[in-house]
């Protein structure tokens, strides 16, 4: 079966959830085992990975994990993701999960934050071989504000070499799932402040330098865009989606798949055992043809 119809299949799969949507309290309060190692890129505390492998010999593929969390110190940074370590690695997937320094952070904002994931990004190319990481075969999965970093990463590549953002990938993803994410910040600016803070949006997207931060603004990634969007979705409702949608719309490329998961909030989507989560998860899978 190829690629794209294991991916349709996938997107078919997701039906009504069956239980309330998680509440923040209840995403607080999930266990986070220990990763396998960690790895500093950086001297800030946040600028480290947290890895974990699966057991055997590999390659491993590999699935990115960019935290959310409004971009700002307020809240946790990749421990946040800790829970879903080992979710994926006993289905044999690696996690490399990065931690940046958000946009109210000593050094973080534009360009540090963005400087930062792509730092992470580099050393997973660095570590990989002696790690058994298969880079032909990694997707790059964000929630929330880490929705907007990935899909950044994945399109970083057409920025101008003038812009201190600037560098040359080297490997891509095969997909880049956003769980609630945001894809067009011009649009979504305004709501900002509310939901995140004062001075969130000013330092992570200067008006001057919305071209170079917005993912609505650059051109596609050129590899296959999920946008995953719970319907109950308070902080990022599915709109936030179709925004960045409809902006990419016409560019090159493949259009995003929009996907509305009824009946779940902002935190299903990264909450096992939440039917949302368990969809998200074989959108994983498939995505890195192990289904």
């Amino acid at each position: 079966m190829t690629r794209c119809a294991i991916l349709t299949l996938a997107m078919l799969a997701i039906g009504p959830a069956s239980a309330d949507p998680v509440e923040l309290s209840a995403f607080r309060a999930l266990v986070r085992p220990a990763p396998t190692l960690q790895i500093a890129y950086g001297e800030a505390s946040s600028q480290g990975i947290d890895v974990y492998l699966p057991e055997g010999p590999g390659p491993h593929p590999v699935a990115v994990l960019i935290h959310g969390g409004c971009w700002s110190v307020a809240t946790a940074g990749r421990e946040q993701m800790r829970h879903l370590g080992p979710e994926l690695t006993r289905r044999g997937i690696a996690v490399w999960s990065i931690g940046y320094r958000r946009a109210d952070e000593a050094g973080g904002g534009y360009p540090g934050t963005y400087q930062d994931v792509g730092a992470a990004l580099g050393r997973l190319a660095e570590e990989a071989g002696g790690r058994n990481l298969d880079l032909s075969r990694v997707v790059f999965v964000g929630h929330s504000a880490g929705g907007h970093l990935a899909l950044w990463a994945a399109s970083r590549s057409s920025l101008p070499s003038t812009s201190p953002l600037h560098a040359t990938p080297q490997f891509a993803p095969r997909a880049v799932i956003s769980l609630g994410g945001v894809g067009d910040l011009a649009a979504f600016a305004r709501f900002v402040p509310v939901l995140c803070g004062p001075g969130i949006v000013e330092r992570l997207a200067p008006a001057d330098k919305l071209s170079e931060v917005s993912p609505a603004a650059l051109p596609p990634a050129g590899v296959p865009v999920f946008l995953v969007s719970g319907v109950l979705d308070r902080l990022t409702p599915p709109w936030v989606a179709y925004d960045y949608a409809r902006a990419v719309r016409g560019k090159s490329g493949s259009a995003p798949r929009l996907i509305n998961v009824p009946d779940a909030g902002h935190f299903d989507l990264v909450t096992p055992p939440a039917p949302a989560w368990q969809d998200v998860r074989g959108l994983i899978e498939a995505s890195l043809e192990l289904q």
